[in-house]
């Protein structure tokens, strides 16, 4: 149990660097490990005795608001609307008039348990500092910015790398009421105001703390397939259901289904097809006979023709892949927002209702936009737009 009861989760944005997967619905809503992103921030916060949640939603709200309707009695949820995204320090602002007193502050869009939260609360409590903010070790300080500490305190946060530090801010946060001054003091910049930039106008000491906790960004497509496979792999607590293949899928006594796998409710994996370690199908996904799918997430509701190779793929819902389609993975050059990331690992990635025709070859990061189709025979070595179509 911590002090601080209350938190404010931050669920408003798009999730611009995994479009088009986020065309129709916000980022903390896809899935990993079978589950949208938001609960497991959600299930952090109950497990420390949150009763009350300012939810900060945005991008198409109703999918968040009709997904948790019901979905946690322990939790008194008050929703609350950021209708342009601004940045995560403007949609905190939102919420000024909704918390009182001391509060928690966690980004719904990163998987973490809740020694991330509960460590940070804990910390916060003890100290006679402002704000505490949850750090992590890590290797892709480039990617995700970096937090400076000194002597136990933070000193300073770049969202981009300066190479001096290997700590990235984890986006868990604790405050008081004093942070909404510093938000009003804090820029706009690109016009977005960044809560990062509030934490150098706070008036007051801000300490850090290093939580043994589980925590995974997903701010890339690469991100949501490792936090994907990590999950299925090593922490199935988190996920939350013990058994691999849902009571209710149909898995044909000739497939292979390998370890560290998830086959969701009403699945149907048929005859000779092959679903190996790493790989999440979502409710009522049909996989045809001797398909192939290793390190994926596919659905819910979509159709994997036969003899089809996904790797390193991600598949929307509603999407249908074709007869022999091959999505080989492994390492991809991909541009966004400006930016070339180099050897990631990453197949194709099919937004929803999209529809692969048969015996397609995607090329490594290609994606392909929501109700956009691509015809038979195509090789695919450039991105699909929404509602495009291509031709062989």
């Amino acid at each position: 149990m911590s002090s601080v009861d209350r938190a404010v989760v931050l669920a408003a944005g798009e999730g611009r660097r995994v479009r088009p997967l986020t065309r129709y619905q916000p980022k903390p809503m896809l899935r990993v490990a079978g589950r949208p992103i938001l609960e497991y921030p959600l299930d952090a916060l109950a497990s420390i005795g949150v009763e009350d949640v300012v939810l900060v939603v945005g991008h198409r709200r109703r999918r968040i608001q009709n997904h948790l309707e019901n979905a946690y009695d322990g939790i008194d949820f008050t929703y609350v609307t950021q209708e342009t995204q601004l940045g995560s320090g403007h949609a905190l602002q939102t919420a000024e008039d909704y918390v009182d007193g001391e509060f928690l502050v966690v980004n719904g869009d990163n998987v973490i348990d809740g020694t991330m939260v509960g460590e940070v609360a804990r910390r916060y409590a003890r100290s006679d500092a402002v704000a505490c903010v949850a750090v992590a070790a890590s290797t892709s300080a480039s990617e995700y910015g970096t937090v400076g500490v000194s002597d136990g305190l933070v000193d300073r946060i770049d969202e981009g790398d300066d190479g001096t530090s290997s700590r990235i801010n984890a986006g868990v946060y604790a405050f008081d009421r004093t942070v909404f001054d510093a938000l009003e003091r804090t820029p706009f910049e690109d016009g977005e105001r960044p809560l990062t930039g509030a934490i150098a106008e706070l008036d007051g000491k801000v300490v850090a703390e290093t939580p043994n906790g589980v925590w995974f960004d997903s701010s890339y497509p690469w991100d949501l397939l490792q936090t994907n496979e990590t999950l299925l792999h090593s922490y199935p607590g988190l996920v939350g259901v013990a058994e691999r293949v849902a009571g209710s899928a149909r898995v044909h006594d000739s497939a292979v289904i390998g370890e560290n796998v998830r086959i969701g409710a009403d699945c149907r994996v048929s005859a000779g097809a092959v679903v190996r370690g790493g790989t999440c199908l979502l409710s009522s996904t049909i996989v045809d006979e001797n398909a192939v799918l290793e390190g994926s997430i596919v659905g819910p509701d979509a159709r994997v023709g036969a003899n089809t190779l996904l790797r390193d793929s991600i598949v929307g819902g509603g999407a249908t892949i074709g007869d022999g389609t091959v999505s080989p993975g492994r390492s991809a050059t991909v541009v966004l927002e400006g930016t070339e990331y180099v050897d990631r690992r990453l197949g194709g990635v099919v937004a929803d209702r999209a529809t692969v025709g048969a015996n397609v070859t995607i090329t490594p990061g290609c994606r392909i936009g929501p109700r956009s189709s691509v015809g038979a025979g195509v090789t695919l070595g450039r991105d699909v737009d929404e509602g495009a179509e291509v031709i062989g």
